[in-house]
């Protein structure tokens, strides 16, 4: 995927951003961005663009609940699948909560990131699309390292495996999805998160230091 995509999505967040205080800002308008992004700079029609769409029913082990009445549907955010573009997107927006003063909860945004990349990996390995992590990060979290330091600080790449996820699951805040979770470890697989884009926003009604922040997400 081009790289100028990544930077008009960084120049419409300012535009936003210049417009409407960060703190009032949700998650949908940061995808509504990407979205916008996305389809100029690839020249994707709308349609070749879908949201909320279904995971590869290989790519989990549903869970062992006989008495639901409904059959499991985990979603990717975005999702395009052409001739020429095949592409997986999951979105975060890591910041402080809408008190000027408030905090975030690092770990549950941190372990959120973590889920979000195996669902990502693991799906890449039956569609064959690209994968990739986009987040919205205030310097609440960037620096951010678990107690534990099992991983890198926040935003650092990151190798996920069978031996990070026994280290995660002993964290008493840790709530990793099983589903995928045990998928991974079935297959024994180790996903590669490598850092392609971080870049500062210079919107002048941020009065903390905002980063634009891209993983591409592969299996090794």
């Amino acid at each position: 995927m081009k790289y100028v995509v990544f930077e008009k999505y960084k120049d419409l967040l300012q535009e936003r951003i210049n417009k409407i205080s960060f703190l009032e800002i949700r998650e949908d308008s940061i995808r509504y961005d990407f979205f916008v992004a996305l389809s100029e700079m690839e020249k994707l029609s709308t349609s070749d663009i879908q949201l909320e769409y279904s995971i590869h029913k290989s790519a989990y082990l549903p869970r062992d609940n006989k008495q639901s009445k409904r059959n499991e549907n985990p979603q990717i955010d975005l999702v395009v699948d052409t001739s020429t573009n095949k592409l997986n997107f999951e979105f975060g927006l890591f910041r402080r909560n809408s008190n000027e003063n408030g905090s975030i909860d690092k770990t549950a945004k941190t372990v959120k990131m973590i889920n979000d990349m195996i669902r990502l990996a693991l799906d890449s390995k039956f569609t064959n699309r690209e994968s990739y992590f986009i987040c919205v990060a205030d310097e609440k979290i960037l620096g951010h390292q678990l107690q534990s330091k099992i991983i890198g600080a926040f935003p650092s790449n990151y190798l996920i495996c069978k031996g990070l996820i026994y280290r995660l699951k002993q964290l008493k805040t840790s709530r990793l999805d099983d589903r995928f979770i045990n998928k991974l470890c079935e297959l024994d697989l180790k996903i590669n998160c490598e850092i392609i884009f971080n870049e500062k926003l210079e919107a002048e009604s941020l009065d903390l230091e905002t980063r634009v922040i891209v993983w591409k997400v592969n299996l090794l």
